[in-house]
């Protein structure tokens, strides 16, 4: 029996295919090990010994540890390892659900402030609350929640949420919205705004209350129309007081810009507008351009910043089904582990700009280790893009329909 055109058509095109899927997996199984190998590289140096789980900040060759806050990482890289466990759990939910609990749990008795809500920097009574800090908590607790369901996660991402958003303040001589970086309230700051932003998408997804939808849509629009930068990046803060009040700063990290592309990423799928899921590949596709080396393809900026570009990246590919932002993101991890990482599989803090490292560092930081682990991990989770998106003649067959 003769087969159809669109049959033949279908038929060639997974040909082609299977040896892309093949060479795609076999390198979502290399990050993976790559990950379980920084991990444990991460546990058996910055693990505090009887520290009931908690890491320090940082470890050196002697086998010291230092830094931090009397002894423990500070909260904005225990919130990375937070993530770093929530990766495990998806591959490993036996073992690693219980170890996930009792490092959250861990984090609320040493870190959270109990009368005034929020979690400190560091585990002393006096160390400062960010509200960025605390946004990135909520990220993380609402990653475990949706992992496990464990009503102790939402319970507790409800509760930073909360101090997150009492950092907003809408009064015109402030600039009229978005949410401050710290309790000192001297500068408005992305990394709060469109973190806080992204927390109150993930709670809107859990729980369908309008209210996280509502905050959402408020802190966006101010951060839009503030720090958004032509090109789609974002700028870095809105200075409240001091000599450049009322100004603001044009600086585009990373970080800021992997916010608000996972943000309208989120925006798209609780709303279907695919106007959103345009504007998140309008940003994607600058970052290439901004954030990655033209020459080998490594990601050129701090690590602790970096790990949330790729988040997005394989965030964006999962939704879309475009191969070209995880094909990106595995091609400047391996460029990572094959030249980021020193003789004794430690990273420093720079990706890309590091060069090539050839020297043993003398000591490393948790908030250097938990986002490689965590980037490696979390792409090689990242389900294989479909036939339709891949090859030309599928397209031409199965066209992918948006409305605008």
């Amino acid at each position: 029996m003769k087969m159809s055109y669109l049959c033949r058509s279908v038929l060639a095109a997974s040909l082609l295919l299977c040896p892309l899927v093949a060479e795609s997996q076999t390198t979502s199984q290399t990050l993976r090990s790559y990950g379980l190998d920084t991990f444990n590289k991460t546990t058996s140096s910055l693990l505090v010994p009887n520290g009931n789980g908690l890491f320090a900040e940082t470890a050196s060759l002697n086998g010291t540890q230092s830094g931090g806050d009397s002894g423990f990482s500070y909260v904005w890289p225990a919130s990375t390892q937070m993530r770093v466990y929530a990766a495990l759990v998806r591959i490993d939910p036996t073992t690693y659900t219980p170890i996930l609990r009792q490092f959250s749990d861990q984090l609320d008795s040493h870190y959270w402030t109990i009368v005034t809500g929020g979690y400190r920097s560091g585990v002393s009574a006096g160390a400062t609350r960010f509200y960025d800090d605390n946004a990135h908590m909520a990220v993380a607790l609402m990653g475990a929640y949706n992992l496990t369901h464990d009503p102790i996660y939402l319970t507790r991402a409800i509760n930073t949420y909360n101090f997150v958003l009492s950092g907003e303040d809408d009064s015109p001589q402030s600039g009229g919205g978005g949410i401050y970086f710290s309790t000192d309230r001297s500068f408005k700051d992305s990394a709060a705004t469109l973190q806080g932003t992204r927390a109150a998408l993930l709670l809107y997804q859990a729980t369908g209350l309008q209210h996280y939808l509502d905050d959402a849509m408020r802190l966006y629009t101010w951060e839009k129309n503030t720090l958004q930068q032509p090109d789609g990046l974002f700028g870095e803060k809105y200075y409240v007081t001091g000599p450049q009040a009322g100004t603001i700063s044009t600086t585009t990290l990373v970080n800021f810009t992997s916010f608000g592309l996972d943000a309208n990423i989120l925006f798209y799928k609780a709303t279907g507008n695919s106007a959103y899921l345009t504007e998140a590949e309008r940003i994607a596709n600058r970052t290439l351009t901004r954030y990655f080396n033209s020459t080998n393809g490594a990601i050129q900026d701090e690590g602790f910043w970096s790990f949330e570009l790729v988040n997005a990246l394989d965030d964006l590919s999962a939704t879309d089904n475009n191969p070209l932002y995880l094909q990106k993101v595995q091609n400047a991890l391996l460029w990572l582990h094959d030249n980021g990482q020193d003789p004794n599989g430690h990273y420093g803090t720079l990706w890309g700009r590091a060069g090539t490292v050839t020297t043993p560092y003398s000591s490393w930081n948790l908030n250097d280790m938990a986002p490689v682990a965590e980037s490696y991990l979390y792409t090689s989770l990242v389900p294989e893009p479909t036939i339709g998106v891949l090859l030309p003649a599928v397209l031409l067959v199965l066209p992918r329909r948006r409305t605008i």
